[in-house]
C-alpha cells in the first residue's frame, strides 16, 4: 500500500485516521514527485545527464519514464539512481525527504558535499543508501541508527570525509547486510556491531582508529561474507574467531599491526577467495594443516616475519590470481606446482631467504602471467624460456640472486615487457639484440653481469632507464636514444669515439655515466 506525501501525513493521521486508508486506495499517484525532481535537479546546477529532466515532460505518471528513475507498481518513485551524474555539486537536496516510497537511493561517484543528510530519516521505505565517493563530511549523527529506517539493509559511505566516531546507535540497524565506511577520517575505536548479526559485507578500512584490537562482539557476525578492516590502526593477536566464520571470502586485515602466529584453521575456510594479513607483525611458520580453501584468488602475507616453505598446496589452487609471500623470512625452495598454476597473474617473492631454481616450466600453464619479482632471495639457475609465453608479463624483477646462464631469446623477444631488473646476478653470454629495441620496454637493469655483446646504433625510443654497468659490453655508444633519461654503462670493455651530439641523439638524458671503458672523444 502507498504512503502519501510527508508534508501532510501527519496532519491526515490526527484528523482524519478513518478516511487515510480510503484516500490512499484511491490515490494513483502522489501529486508533486514530479517536482521534487526537478526541485533535486536544480539544487545540483541542472547536470546535462538529467536533461530530460523536464516541466514540459511532466505529465502524469511521466516522470516515471524519466531517466535514473524507477516507480513502483503504483506509480510512486521508489528508485533513483543517481550515481556518476557529471557535474552535480553540492548537498544532497531537502527535496529527496519528499519521496516516501523511496526504497533504493545511488548517488555515489559525484561531488556532493555538505554534512550527512538526515532529510533521509523521512525516507520510512529506504532500504538500500549509497552515498559513496563523494566529498559528504562532519561526524556521523549520533542518532544514526535510531533516525534511517530500522529496514535499512545497505548503508554505504564509504570515500568519503566523514569524520569522528562511528556511533553506537548504528547497532540499531539490525537488518543492516552491508556497512561500508572505509576511506574516511573516522576515528576512536572499531565499533562494537556484534548485536547487528545480518551483516553480510562490513567494510572500515582507511580509517585513523585509536590503537585497539578488533571487538570480541565480531564473533557473533557468523554470516559475514567480507570483512575489510586493513588499516585501522588494529593491535594484539590474530582474531581467533574469525576462523569460525564458514562463510568469509574475502577478509583483509593487511597494514595493521597484529602479532602472533597465522592461525592454521584459516586454511580451512572452504569459501575464502581473498586473503589478506600482510604490513603486519606475524611470525611463524605458515602452517596448511587441513587446507580445504580451494577458492583462494588472492593470497597476500607480504611484510610479516613469517617463515619456513612455501606451503606446495598453494601450487594446486587452480584459481589463484595473485600470491604475495614477499618481505618474509620464507627459506627452500619455490615448489615446482608453482610454475603450473592456470591462473596466476602476479607473482612476489621478493626479499626471503629463498634458495635453487626457478620452476623450470614457468609460465608455459601461466597465459595470464604479468608481474613477476623474485628479487633479493638467493636463487640459482637458469630464467625460464617461457615466462612470457602468454605475451602478457610486463615486470620480471630478479635482481640480486644468483642466477647464471643467458638471457631468454623468448624473454627478449616479449613485446609486452615494460620493466626488466636482472642486476646482481651471474648471467653471461650475448644480449639478444631485441632487447635493445623492444618497444615497450621502459626500464632494463643489467648492471653486475657477465654479459656481452654490443649495442645498437639506435635504442628504442620508449627506453628511459638503461643500467647496464660492470658487464663485459664491447663496441661503440649509441648515438640514438630519444626516450633516455638514465644511461649507465660504465665498467665495460665499450671504445671508439663518444658520439659528438649525444645531446642531440638523447634530448631527454640527465644522468651519463661511462666510466672506465675504452671511450674517447667529449661528451657534445
Amino acid at each position: 500500500m502507498a504512503i502519501p506525501r510527508q508534508a501532510f501525513a501527519s496532519l491526515l493521521l490526527l484528523v482524519l485516521p478513518g478516511c487515510l486508508l480510503r484516500c490512499t486506495a484511491a490515490q494513483s499517484q502522489p501529486v508533486g514527485e514530479a517536482e521534487l525532481l526537478l526541485q533535486i535537479k536544480r539544487a545540483w546546477g541542472d547536470p546535462p545527464m538529467l536533461a530530460a529532466w523536464s516541466a514540459a515532460s511532466s505529465a502524469a505518471g511521466a516522470h516515471c519514464t524519466w531517466p535514473h528513475v524507477g516507480c513502483d507498481s503504483a506509480g510512486h518513485v521508489s528508485r533513483l539512481d543517481l550515481f556518476i551524474i557529471n557535474r552535480a555539486t553540492g548537498p544532497v537536496p531537502d527535496a529527496v525527504g519528499g519521496l516516501s516510497s523511496l526504497t533504493h537511493l545511488d548517488i555515489s561517484n559525484n561531488c556532493i558535499n555538505g554534512t550527512f543528510p538526515t532529510v533521509l530519516y523521512h525516507c520510512r521505505s529506504l532500504q538500500y543508501l549509497d552515498l559513496s565517493v563523494n566529498y559528504i563530511g562532519g561526524e556521523l549523527p549520533d542518532n544514526i541508527g535510531h533516525g534511517l529506517v530500522p529496514n535499512l539493509s545497505t548503508l554505504i559511505l564509504a570515500n568519503n570525509e566523514f569524520n569522528g566516531t562511528i556511533p553506537a546507535s548504528l547497532s540499531m540497524l539490525r537488518k543492516l547486510r552491508h556497512l561500508m565506511l572505509d576511506s574516511n577520517h573516522l576515528i576512536g575505536t572499531v565499533p562494537q556491531l556484534g548485536e547487528v548479526t545480518s551483516l553480510e559485507i562490513l567494510w572500515l578500512a582507511n580509517n585513523p582508529f585509536d590503537a585497539g584490537q578488533l571487538p570480541t562482539s565480531f564473533k557473533n557476525l557468523t554470516n559475514l561474507v567480507s570483512l575489510q578492516v586493513d588499516n585501522c590502526n588494529l593491535v594484539g593477536d590474530f582474531p581467533s574467531y574469525l576462523v569460525k566464520m564458514p562463510k568469509l571470502e574475502e577478509l583483509l586485515l593487511g597494514y595493521n599491526s597484529f602479532t602472533g602466529t597465522l592461525p592454521p584453521e584459516i586454511w580451512g575456510l572452504k569459501k575464502l577467495q581473498w586473503l589478506d594479513v600482510s604490513s603486519n607483525n606475524l611470525t611463524g611458520d605458515v602452517v596448511v594443516d587441513g587446507f580445504a580453501a580451494m577458492s583462494l584468488v588472492i593470497i597476500d602475507v607480504s611484510q610479516n616475519k613469517l617463515s619456513g616453505t612455501i606451503p606446495e598446496v598453494f601450487g594446486h589452487l587452480k584459481n589463484l590470481t595473485d600470491l604475495d609471500l614477499s618481505d618474509n623470512n620464507f627459506s627452500g625452495e619455490i615448489p615446482v606446482s608453482i610454475g603450473r598454476l592456470p591462473s596466476l597473474m602476479t607473482l612476489s617473492l621478493s626479499n626471503n631467504r629463498l634458495t635453487g631454481t626457478l620452476p623450470p616450466k614457468f609460465g608455459k600453464h601461466s597465459s595470464d602471467l604479468s608481474y613477476v619479482d623474485i628479487g633479493d632471495n638467493n636463487l640459482t639457475g637458469s630464467i625460464p624460456e617461457w615466462l612470457c609465453s602468454g605475451s602478457r608479463l610486463r615486470s620480471l624483477l630478479a635482481s640480486s640472486n644468483r642466477l647464471n646462464g643467458s638471457i631468454p631469446v623468448g624473454l627478449a623477444k616479449c613485446v609486452t615487457l615494460v620493466e626488466l631488473s636482472l642486476e646482481n646476478n651471474h648471467l653471461s653470454g650475448v644480449v639478444p639484440r631485441a632487447l635493445w629495441v623492444h618497444g615497450k620496454l621502459l626500464t632494463l637493469f643489467l648492471r653486475n653481469n657477465r654479459l656481452t655483446g654490443s649495442l645498437p646504433v639506435m635504442m628504442s625510443n620508449n627506453l628511459m632507464m638503461l643500467d647496464i654497468g660492470n658487464n663485459n659490453f664491447v663496441g661503440r655508444i649509441p648515438t640514438m636514444a630519444l626516450g633516455l633519461v638514465h644511461f649507465s654503462a660504465d665498467n665495460n670493455q665499450f671504445s671508439g669515439e663518444i658520439p659528438p651530439h649525444i645531446g642531440y641523439g638523447m634530448p631527454l638524458l640527465q644522468q651519463l655515466n661511462l666510466a672506465n671503458n675504452k671511450l674517447s672523444g667529449n661528451i657534445g
